[in-house]
């Protein structure tokens, strides 16, 4: 499901978006920066969701005469449940399966999650038309967001869409409606100015990328960057596969990991979006009205999932991500400690006060040891549990390992350490399946400033219930750590 040249996953994305497109830029608007319209402008304490993976599994789905409901559904009621005052949501990817087409998106995330939209396209013919959030959704793009059709030949595509055809009167639904590529992703999240006329596109510019963003100077000449008016219930477009925006006080930066996770020197490697990621970090860390950081994306940089933990696109997600981090604390000045987050009492501010990704499928949180890198000592939160595929850890002695340089001799250290883990549990007739979600309360002026919330969904012979596991603040030494009951 992925391709062997990173430029094919964005192409249609950039299109859609028009990025770069000269009458953007000459408008001084940045194509990265989104704006909350209702966001504070203070550092303020808040709470927002996270979910990832929400794909409903191979062969999940709605009985032929809709009376049974589709895990999609009963986990998006768990959920759904639990907002209560969180401003937002974040996701981590992989938002349906086994491909991005409009069919699936309709049946596998719009329909479970309707209740977030304004109205529910009719049709899987809705291109991205009439599709607005309540509350605003975040989301990143997954491989599976991407995933093209099995093959380019014509007569191979039609004959999928026969034999899709057929199998959806009898209740199996493969959702063959196109879209692949990302563009069914691009139209149900992503802002689409490929369609606009000169005269069209200017006039919604002024009317949806008005946000004057720091009072930043663009490169065109000194006019103000602006960025785009995400409006809760009337427009919730994202400006672009990877963006960032501000949130009582905290910096949130959304990745598209699928452009960078090979060699650096693969054809269409991402490096455009790599020196974004510098260039963001250090203009965050300068800014006084920022008191903390969060990233998130879809593959996982650290993870025990028994399928991604030594994935090669693991090591490389970790690799590029790390010298990024490298380079952002020579740029603001920042030494790290190698083996405390405390010296004398004081407490180090993290770089990044937590890095948020899914692909593995599973809850987990990873602490980092001393790598010999910037990204020592942070906290790693995995988030791809809220599909029906889960996956176990791969050892549960959960310690990752790496051949580290260390007085110019190689040798082979703890990098990670796992504290908690939620996939699936025993095995036989004590084989559990722990679904997951996570809120985290920010309270941005306290030193442990984060307090992640984790849930698990479990289906039992009472039906879906959802169980709150033990919190744990983030800012320490140590987290607290939680256990799965």
């Amino acid at each position: 499901m992925r391709s062997s040249k990173p430029a094919a996953y964005h192409s249609i994305l950039a299109q859609q978006v028009q990025w770069r497109h000269p009458k953007i830029v000459q408008s001084g608007v940045d194509q990265t920066r989104l704006v909350i319209t209702d966001a504070p402008t203070e550092a303020v304490p808040f709470s927002f969701v996270v979910m990832g993976d929400t794909d409903a599994g191979a062969g999940v789905g709605a009985s032929a005469d809709g009376g049974e409901t589709t895990f999609s559904a009963s986990f998006a009621q768990q959920l759904m449940a639990q907002l209560g005052g969180s401003r937002f949501l974040l996701h981590t990817g992989d938002v349906t399966y086994p491909v991005g087409t409009y069919q699936n998106y309709l049946s596998g995330f719009l329909q479970p999650y309707q209740t977030l939209l304004s109205t529910l396209p009719e049709s899987p013919a809705y291109k991205g038309e009439g599709i607005t959030f309540e509350r605003p959704l975040l989301p990143v793009p997954g491989n599976h967001d991407y995933a093209e059709k099995m093959s380019g030949l014509r007569s191979w595509d039609c004959f999928m869409r026969f034999v899709c055809d057929r199998l959806r009167r009898i209740g199996i639904d493969w959702g063959h409606y196109g879209g692949q590529g990302g563009e069914a992703y691009g139209q149900t999240f992503l802002d689409d100015l490929a369609t606009l006329t000169p005269e069209q596109l200017s006039a919604h510019l002024r009317d949806h990328y008005s946000a004057v963003v720091d009072n930043a100077v663009a490169d065109n000449g000194g006019e103000f960057r602006y960025g785009l008016n995400y409006r809760a219930g009337k427009f919730t477009r994202l400006p672009n596969r990877y963006y960032r925006f501000r949130y009582g006080g905290i910096d949130f930066f959304a990745l598209d990991s699928n452009t960078w996770n090979t060699d650096s020197t693969a054809e269409g490697f991402d490096h455009e979006q790599l020196a974004w990621l510098e260039n963001a970090l250090v203009e965050s860390w300068q800014s006084p009205e920022v008191v903390g950081r969060i990233v998130y994306l879809h593959h996982s940089p650290y993870t025990t999932e028994s399928t991604r933990w030594q994935q090669s696109e693991t090591l490389w997600i970790r690799r590029h991500l790390r010298s990024v981090l490298d380079k952002v604390a020579v740029a603001v000045d920042r030494v790290f400690s190698c083996s405390h987050d405390f010296v004398d009492g004081d407490h180090t501010p993290p770089l990044v006060d937590l890095v948020i990704s899914g692909h593995a499928h599973c809850l987990e949180h990873v602490r980092t040891m001393d790598t010999g890198h910037a990204d020592s000592h942070l906290d790693w939160l995995v988030c791809g549990g809220s599909g029906a595929s889960l996956r176990r850890q791969w050892d549960a002695d959960a310690d990752i390992l790496e051949n580290l340089s260390r007085q110019g001799r190689s040798v082979t250290g703890v990098v990670a350490k796992s504290q908690l883990y939620a996939g699936i549990h025993g095995r036989g007739n004590k084989k559990q399946q722990f679904h997951s979600f996570v809120k985290v309360e920010v309270q941005p002026h306290q030193t442990k400033k984060l307090r992640v919330c984790p849930y698990v969904v479990v289906r039992d012979h009472m039906g879906w219930q959802t169980k709150a596991l033990t919190a744990w603040s983030l800012g320490g030494t140590h987290a607290t750590q939680a256990y799965v009951a």
